[in-house]
């Protein structure tokens, strides 16, 4: 379905999006707005050369400095936009849209292809943006990206959209996969072992050992 981006955009917030399929290919990045997709089409010239082109007031120090940011070798500049990796290109994009100064982000599946440490560090990076003003647009189907950015998000449904602020809301997992942590949660509840609806692998094994010095059975 089609949707107005203005009606969701707020200064200083991130506002996350679930199991949303329309595309923002054609949309131009601007001061206003900048887009960072996971299916961009790249470009043949060298990352140089664009840059130059794309940013009017293009400085290496700065383009640096927002690699540093975004975790990406500044040394892709001598490279040809065609031969970056799905990463390199999505922090890229990241990048031209720290330098466009754009008051809005859009991430659309920005997660996919990053594990661990790198996910975490991005998921600080979009609420450290928040406090200088930004509005953060995460359009994601992995629920767990969302762990520890937002309490509240929007999921898409067939011809709608409704705003839901649990996880562990039963109508999200008719259209996405159930994260692993929130099914071992449901189970043990289920087989009448309450725990409360944790998001995070670490407080849920303080419950576990909580429950299990107590004497429960898991």
């Amino acid at each position: 379905m089609e949707i107005k981006l203005k009606d969701f955009i707020k200064q200083g917030k991130i506002i996350s999006f679930l199991n949303f399929s329309g595309s923002f290919e054609k949309l131009i990045n601007n001061q206003k707005i900048s887009y960072v997709l996971d299916n961009r089409k790249k470009y043949e010239k060298k990352v140089r050369d664009y840059f130059q082109e794309t940013i009017f007031d293009f400085s290496e120090s700065k383009f640096q400095d927002a690699c540093k940011m975004v975790l990406l070798d500044p040394n892709v500049l001598e490279k040809s936009g065609i031969s970056l990796s799905r990463t390199e290109y999505k922090r890229l994009q990241f990048v031209e849209a720290l330098l466009n100064r754009s008051e809005t982000i859009l991430f659309q599946n920005f997660e996919l292809g990053f594990y661990g440490k790198d996910r975490s560090y991005y998921q600080k990076l979009f609420l450290k943006l928040t406090k200088y003003g930004k509005c953060i647009l995460c359009f994601t189907n992995d629920i767990t990206f969302l762990f520890g950015m937002v309490s509240k998000f929007i999921l898409f449904r067939e011809n709608d959209y409704v705003l839901l602020d649990d996880f562990y809301q039963e109508e999200i997992y008719q259209y996405l996969e159930m994260p692993p942590i929130i099914a071992f949660i449901k189970k043990l509840n289920q087989n009448h072992i309450k725990l409360e609806p944790y998001i995070e692998t670490k407080e849920v094994l303080k419950a576990i050992y909580r429950s299990v010095n107590s004497g429960d059975k898991l």
